[in-house]
């Protein structure tokens, strides 16, 4: 699903692409998916974008409101006061043209 989580592929496609070789500093770091305005934000968002809105997307409401519920407890022992942290993991990515 993360095509770039792969250092090698990185380097690959920026090669390619006329960059010198690239060098990777990895990021491990909690992330606010709720931008510091609590647990509901972050329900809404995770529920609104990407994958899950997808997948609830012409479900019936009680398909609908069991997976926000689902969602909502899923994140619920990640808040820390408004924000609610998740571990993330990320590459910073340093190059210059070839």
């Amino acid at each position: 699903m993360f095509a770039f989580a792969d250092p090698e592929r990185v380097s690959e496609v920026l090669i390619a692409a006329g960059w010198a070789t690239p060098r990777l500093e990895k990021l491990d770091r909690d992330l606010d998916i709720a931008a510091g305005r609590g647990l509901e934000e972050a329900v809404d968002q995770s529920t609104k974008i990407g994958a899950v809105n997808s997948w609830l997307r012409n479900q019936p409401t009680d398909v609908v409101s069991a997976a926000i519920a689902s969602v909502r407890a899923a994140l619920a022992p990640h808040v820390d006061g408004p924000s609610v942290r998740l571990p993330g993991a990320m590459w910073l990515v340093s190059s210059a043209p070839a």
